[in-house]
């Protein structure tokens, strides 16, 4: 690396040595790094040896939070390195900016600025850049590459179809267990904690997970699928659910995946979590930070109300969220106003959340790369070099449940970097958890709780912050959430959120846009299509209630939306759609 490169940096021993192995794959590669132990830091590396040797750097991000990090970031590292942004409301151009950081939509859309001469593509969370619609992005122009991930993994077959061919090497930057080693991340402490089933829950979960592990066993041995690790079996069997309908390894893997999604529901929304949970708010109240990570929306909204109640000021924290309300938010956790944000999977990536020091899992992960991200969330350093502390509540006797293996619950990334794990019942829980607390700055064991425990009305304080934040979370929890989300469960989430910004905030434009390019799809879809993201001016509807208007299942509403979607993304349409956004984003 020049010297002109290490100005302003101060790079760690692993981000040394990717760099070193980025140069000697002829700058062309994936690196991955968990979240919290330097990414970006290691792309800004990247991009001060490239404008060094007189090229021009164009930074792809999935959205605005991304593009605003990491352009404060560049101008705070390199303040004599002109850069510009593209979205957000910014349309610079490498006219007068050697580096460009953009949102992907920007960047692929048909008004892109392009560099002139040899230049580098940083891609930011390259994962999600695996669909068809981006592949666009993933230009020759660029012979210099380095795409940036906590995992560098998929559902579907984007990783092997698209990126490995462009980027060609993946470089092992950072893992936990590093991390851990190298002092970079906190220690944790790991508590289990077992939650029973009601009768009628238990009765439910067993129906569907014997069908699921009789299916799962089919779809091993008559249709090829892989044994292990779990997230390869899953993503055969998506892959499998896509097919032909008519074919009977098809009809299978949608049988296992319907029964699989309701048995996951049932661990989701077990209602004795939300009473262990009720249980932990004595202790929540009086300690830093604390993030809650569920599977719904519906969840997070209800476990939010349920800590309200119990004298903590929390708010979900979910991708309904205007752009204020979000920014607000992060704010008031950051200052520490706001004691708990609970989170669906919006929080999962490329939002930057103050450190927490404890996290609380009510829903295991779906995927490996899940686990992680939640785990960087909490496990960042902390500044006195504290302990981070993490409950995970799991239903008893169920997949989840660490004596029948928690199967698929990738819980082994967080007990392997574990300094205590620690198995307690739902009535030590909150006992464990104030010892474990004790050490914490700005936890108090007896001094009365911040907000009185008379329900979301009473989150009041004399300070205008306080109120201002608390009449947010109390809005929130009241707003009605639908229980599926227009994203879960499809892998082109860029059209997707295309539309969804279409049906809350579009303009006539972009409504008459959207609606032209689903002309090309059948009646039928353009139906679910509409209903499903608001496009009739209306609110998203569920699936069941599509489903419903429709005379059809909500398992084929699920299917038919997949399948437009996927079509969308396959045709000029994922441009055209391309286009409105990042109008948007620079409106």
């Amino acid at each position: 690396m020049t010297s002109v490169t290490l100005a302003g940096l101060s790079l760690r021993a692993w981000q040394r040595e990717a760099f070193g192995a980025w140069t000697m794959a002829g700058r062309r590669a994936v690196v991955e790094a968990v979240t919290g132990t330097g990414k970006t830091t290691l792309g800004i590396a990247a991009v001060a040896d490239a404008v060094a040797r007189g090229r021009d750097v164009l930074v792809v991000v999935p959205g605005i939070e991304l593009l605003e990090q990491w352009h404060g970031a560049i101008r705070r590292t390199l303040p004599d390195m002109p850069a510009g942004r593209r979205g957000g409301g910014h349309s610079d151009t490498f006219e007068d900016k050697r580096i460009l950081v953009s949102t992907v939509h920007s960047a692929i859309s048909t008004a892109a600025p392009q560099p002139a001469g040899p230049a580098l593509l940083v891609a930011d969370e390259v994962h999600r850049y695996g669909a068809l619609m981006f592949s666009k992005l993933l230009s020759e122009r660029f012979e210099e590459r380095i795409g940036l991930t906590a995992t560098f993994e998929r559902s579907d077959d984007g990783v092997e179809k698209f990126l490995l061919p462009y980027f060609r090497t993946v470089i092992e930057g950072c893992s936990y267990q590093r991390g851990h080693e190298d002092g970079i991340l906190a220690p944790v402490s790991v508590m289990m904690v077992a939650v029973p089933f009601d009768p009628v829950e238990a009765a439910e979960y067993q129906e569907y997970d014997a069908v699921a592990r009789k299916l799962r066993v089919d779809l091993i041995e008559k249709f090829g699928c892989s044994t292990e690790p779990f997230g390869e079996f899953l993503r055969d069997v998506q892959l499998l659910g896509r097919g032909d309908g008519a074919e009977r390894s098809t009809w299978v893997a949608r049988k296992y995946l319907h029964a699989f999604a309701k048995r996951r529901a049932l661990l989701a929304e077990c209602r004795g979590k939300q009473e262990v949970l009720r249980g932990l708010g004595s202790v929540l109240s009086r300690t830093g930070r604390a993030l809650v990570f569920t599977e719904t929306r519906e969840s997070s909204r209800a476990a939010a109300e349920v800590l309200l109640e119990e004298g903590v000021l929390a708010a979900p924290f979910t991708s309904e969220l205007s752009r204020t309300d979000r920014t607000r938010l992060l704010n008031e956790f950051k200052l520490g106003t706001l004691t708990a944000l609970v989170v669906p999977k919006v929080l999962d990536e490329g939002v930057d959340v103050p450190e927490a020091d404890v996290g609380i899992i009510l829903a295991s992960s779906k995927s490996r790369r899940q686990m992680i991200q939640r785990m960087g969330r909490v496990i960042r350093p902390k500044f006195d070099g504290r302990p981070a502390s993490f409950l995970v509540m799991y239903a008893e006797d169920s997949s989840e449940d660490p004596d029948n293996g928690a199967h698929g619950t990738f819980l082994e990334q967080l007990t392997g970097i574990a300094s205590e794990v620690a198995g307690v019942s739902a009535q030590d829980a909150p006992d464990l958890l104030r010892e474990w607390l004790s050490g914490v700055p700005g936890v108090q064991d007896d001094a009365p709780a911040t907000v009185e425990a008379a329900g979301p009305e009473a989150a009041v304080s004399e300070s205008a912050e306080f109120e201002g934040v608390a009449a947010i979370a109390q809005r929130l929890v009241e707003d009605e959430f639908h229980e599926d989300g227009v994203i879960s469960g499809i892998d082109n989430v860029g059209i997707c959120e295309v539309l969804l910004n279409v049906g809350i905030k579009g303009s006539i434009d972009d409504f008459d846009t959207a609606l032209a390019c689903l002309s090309i799809l059948e009646p039928r879809q353009v139906s679910v299509v509409v209903m499903r993201y608001g496009l009739d001016g209306q609110k998203p509807k569920r699936q069941a209630e599509i489903g419903a208007r429709l005379g059809i299942s909500s398992s084929q509403v699920g299917r038919i939306e997949r399948t437009a979607i996927e079509h969308l993304g396959d045709t000029v349409a994922g441009q055209l759609l391309s286009d409105v956004m990042a109008r948007m984003e620079s409106a």
